[in-house]
């Protein structure tokens, strides 16, 4: 399924990308295989904090994954990230975002959009390669990578309390939202859990918010 300019006609706004179960298993050994490189971004610093948060919200907008968004956007404010460019986000402004910054985001969304999939333009890959360091691009797609699955999952995990409520996302069917809730709701719950001790909420606020 290809996401973005997927848009529920009956709400006007982006149609969550979900799971089914050969890809979401395809997707985790990939993640799996790439665990050196995401130890060296994030416990190495490797991709600087600011920009990974920055990454991460923007790859969560374009799967339309509320959750990830919510928290993430949080994590950006605390690493340094403003209001200011967490507001130009959506819009990619050029204003407000610097030109690396602008171009690493363009990319990660870019690629999100296409599914990761093979390079087309080889011209384009080696201009942009040559603005951001082929490390950061690099680095860049891994970021985009591991979230486009943690947005996929948590948006399953949604997706069945919104069949339940008489308000199935389209395409998503009943029987991977099952086995994704029976998979990871309980760390989902985990993380909900910190983040209320973090904010000094209830869970179920935390839970509600983020959601919503």
């Amino acid at each position: 399924m290809r996401l973005e300019a997927e848009v529920s006609p009956a709400v006007g706004r982006p149609v969550p990308r979900t799971y089914r179960a050969p890809a979401l298993f395809r997707d985790l050994l990939s993640v799996f295989g790439r665990m050196p490189s995401l130890i060296s971004i994030w416990m190495g610093g490797r991709l600087p904090r600011a920009l990974r948060e920055k990454v991460i919200v923007a790859v969560a907008q374009a799967n339309a994954c509320r959750m990830c968004e919510h928290a993430h956007t949080r994590m950006a404010l605390q690493a340094g990230v403003t209001d200011a460019e967490l507001a130009a986000l959506e819009n990619m402004d050029p204003e407000v975002l610097d030109r690396r910054t602008w171009l690493a985001l363009a990319y990660a969304r870019e690629r999100t959009k296409e599914d990761f999939a093979p390079v087309s333009d080889d011209a384009q890959h080696e201009a942009l390669v040559a603005e951001l360091g082929a490390q950061t691009t690099l680095d860049v797609e891994e970021v985009a990578r591991v979230m486009t699955v943690a947005n996929r999952i948590a948006n399953t995990l949604n997706a069945l309390p919104d069949r339940l409520r008489g308000q199935p996302v389209p395409e998503s069917r009943w029987a991977d939202e099952l086995l994704i809730n029976f998979l990871f709701l309980p760390g989902a719950w985990l993380g909900t859990l910190i983040a209320a001790v973090r904010q000094r909420k209830s869970p179920f606020a935390v839970w509600r918010q983020a959601r919503g």
